[in-house]
């Protein structure tokens, strides 16, 4: 995701928090805050106080998951991403292409 503006006011930052569960680094939830220029950073303990809320709202254990902060640029481009629960690292995988029978029953009614 790429802001650059909105109308006259640009973008002065994008901060991401994701929650992950620790026990195989799948990502359950991520959550974006774009700042205008202008307008008051958001510290990184609200933003994280708002990515538990949101995704408590959404039906998640958040108990079970832990918080990693990460730069919006690492989250560009299609692929699958997870977290490296030892190294607390993003992780990008290559998408799979639909191979062979997957393909052809796409188009079957």
């Amino acid at each position: 995701m790429n802001f650059n503006t909105t109308g006259s006011a640009k973008v002065k930052s994008v901060s991401c928090c994701l929650l992950f569960d620790p026990k195989d680094g799948n990502i359950q939830h991520v959550h974006r805050v774009v700042t205008m220029e202008g307008a008051p950073d958001t510290s990184k303990a609200d933003l994280e106080a708002q990515t538990l809320k949101l995704a408590k709202d959404l039906g998640l254990d958040t108990g079970k998951l832990q918080v990693l902060h990460v730069e919006e640029s690492a989250l560009e481009g299609p692929g699958r991403y997870a977290v490296d629960p030892k190294a607390r690292t993003l992780v990008k995988q290559q998408l799979r292409a639909v191979a062979g029978p997957l393909r052809a029953a796409v188009g079957k009614s």
